[in-house]
């Protein structure tokens, strides 16, 4: 009995011996493996790793579950990985809706069925191989065009240039410009930039190649050469090409032709034609003569030859967008995807979009409105602080709507015109002259130039202007004026406390020419303004006086004082004391008698003393 169940125990720890060696090389098979090169996931290790006891993430693109991840965290490392190796051979487009959510157990049991946990490269692959099933799913290819915020998607490439040079060719009238696909400087990216170029460039360089390789093949056998062209010259009895033009004043000159005639039937209206106009040649006179009796010939306008001659080159230089257009191709939803004529005319459609004018000299809002297209009750909505002309100030910004299309046509057009000009007012700066004061010293006259410009429009609205050329037929003369740089002399209150007890003007009759300030006896007295003194002494009613002149036709007078501070002759700066207040001559009571006279005659100093005198 013993002895059985030592072999018993035996058996059992062999098991569970074997149990423990297989869980442990199951745990570290991965690290193993990876140690040892070897990549590829074991199915057995891969079915142990992948049972989750804990919450799973499905992850989903277009809404369908293409794999589980431990987590989130998990699932959008493994999205960026796979992503990575999706552009691994060059940058794809690639339109999908990627979400991770935590798996609902009874919910997603039909989604998620015989699916497991996957996990670093595992995960990676499974979504990689999901990209090409959904990437294109109830997608179409097409051509995504974006012009700043603007985005238009057309089903191909055909289509979406004729929209833009439809587009285009409204403003060139001559079609002298084509619309060409540019591609970008990314290898990888299959995106194109729309350009415009002129057709006759591309054409020009290569016939000149051509031209220049023609005449290098051409053979230089003098004598064979000679000989041909004297034959068929003379076979064809015209003559030498040279005594051709010289007849015609150097001009070739070739037999009108006329258009969808041949052989007989030419023949025919040729003679028909020459039957008919013996037929009406009698009346030619009197038919004219009417004609001009009934309407005459309008007058048209001279054109100075000048400004022909500098307008020869003008017109149309460039008809191209003003916006950058790039042009992505893609797969879209097929309902994002428009026709041509949808297309078009969501380009061309003007819509009210704010912008900004700068009020100038002479803008009403009536002109303002005017100008813009916009009613005035339309620009005060904009603009609550606008109620009428009265709150305009020259330089202001409104805010204005102009009507802009989402492709905007750049046109660059050379333009020459003749106008009269001015030129600049030239300032002379005069010491001897007051700031404000001024005198025209010579008059200016206009003059008359003719210019060339090179402007600028974004769907018929000039938007800049560079002159290229100026010619100067009469010039102008500057308007010259002398203006005052010496700074007006300010006047300062001969004492301290204002306090006016009579002002200056008349009174019972008479003129009173000061301004009496009541103040004690012995206040100090200050000089209004720089000077040199005049008279320190007594003056009849003004008792004892100063007089200060201040050099310009202009002085001040102090009555009344008790003492001087000051004598004749000496210079006063604008503050310095001259004197004490009194109650001396005619007076009533303590106080100053302060006066301003200008070249002799007494003023209101109350204007002076405050700064407002002109």
């Amino acid at each position: 009995m013993k002895k059985m169940k030592f072999k018993t125990r035996m058996q059992w720890g062999w098991f569970k011996a074997a149990l423990l060696g297989t869980c442990l090389g199951l745990l570290i098979a991965p690290t193993v493996g990876s140690s040892l090169g070897i990549t590829k996931e074991d199915p057995v290790i891969s079915f142990f790793t992948g049972i989750s006891f804990g919450p799973k993430t499905k992850v989903m693109i277009n809404g369908n579950v293409v794999a589980l991840a431990k987590s989130e965290e998990a699932g959008e490392a493994a999205f960026k990985a796979a992503r990575l190796a999706y552009n691994a051979e060059g940058v794809k487009i690639l339109d999908v809706n990627v979400s991770f959510e935590e798996v609902d157990k009874e919910k997603d049991a039909k989604a998620i069925k015989g699916m497991r946990v996957l996990k670093n490269e595992a995960l990676s692959d499974e979504i990689l191989a999901s990209f090409d099933k959904y990437a294109t799913q109830n997608k179409e290819l097409a051509y995504t065009m974006r012009i700043d915020d603007y985005t238009v998607t057309v089903d191909s490439m055909e289509n979406l240039v004729a929209v833009l040079e439809q587009t285009q060719g409204q403003y060139d009238t001559e079609d002298r410009f084509q619309v060409n696909l540019e591609a970008t400087q990314s290898q990888n990216v299959t995106m194109y930039e729309i350009g415009v170029t002129e057709k006759g460039a591309a054409e020009d360089s290569k016939a000149e190649e051509n031209g220049s390789s023609e005449s290098q093949e051409v053979p230089t056998d003098e004598n064979n050469n000679s000989e041909s062209s004297e034959t068929s010259s003379e076979e064809d009895g015209s003559g030498t090409p040279d005594e051709e033009n010289a007849e015609n004043g150097g001009v070739t000159m070739l037999p009108p032709t006329r258009v969808g005639l041949t052989g007989e039937n030419a023949d025919e209206q040729s003679i028909s034609s020459e039957e008919q106009q013996p037929e009406n040649a009698g009346d030619t006179d009197s038919q004219a003569g009417e004609v001009k009796e009934e309407a005459p010939e309008e007058s048209t306008p001279e054109v100075n030859p000048a400004v022909a001659a500098q307008a020869v080159n003008d017109g149309i230089k460039f008809v191209g967008f003003s916006e950058k257009i790039q042009v992505t191709q893609t797969y879209v939803d097929k309902n994002l995807i428009k026709d041509k004529e949808t297309t078009y005319n969501e380009l061309t459609a003007k819509n009210d979009e704010l912008s900004i004018y700068v009020v100038e000299p002479g803008d009403c809002l009536s002109v303002i409105a005017e100008k813009n297209n916009m009613t005035v009750d339309q620009i005060k909505e904009l603009n609550p602080g606008i109620e009428s002309d009265d709150n305009l100030y020259y330089d202001d910004r409104l805010n204005i709507t102009v009507p802009t299309a989402a492709v905007q046509i750049l046109v660059q057009k050379q333009e020459t015109y003749e106008e009269k000009y001015n030129e600049d007012t030239v300032y002379e700066d005069d010491a001897d002259m007051y700031i404000g004061e001024s005198e025209v010293v010579q008059e200016g006259s206009q003059g008359t130039h003719i210019v060339t410009d090179l402007v600028t429009y974004k769907n018929d609205i000039e938007s800049s202007r560079e002159q290229l050329q100026e010619n100067i037929e009469v010039a102008a003369v500057a308007q010259i004026v002398r203006r005052g740089t010496k700074s007006k002399p300010t006047y300062m209150y001969p004492v301290t406390n204002w306090n006016v007890t009579s002002n200056y003007g008349y009174r019972w009759g008479r003129l009173h020419a000061g301004t009496d300030v009541g103040i004690p006896v012995g206040t100090t007295v200050r000089a209004s303004r720089a000077g040199k003194v005049i008279t320190a002494g007594w003056v009849g009613g003004y008792g004892n006086c100063v007089m200060i002149d201040h050099g310009d036709g202009v002085w001040t007078v102090y009555g009344h004082l008790s003492e001087f501070s000051t004598s004749v002759g000496s210079y006063v700066n604008q503050g310095d004391q001259i004197a004490l207040s009194g109650n001396t001559g005619r007076s009533t009571g303590p106080h100053l008698h302060f006066e301003i006279r200008v070249n002799g005659s007494s003023v209101d100093p109350t204007p002076y003393l405050q700064g407002t005198a002109n």
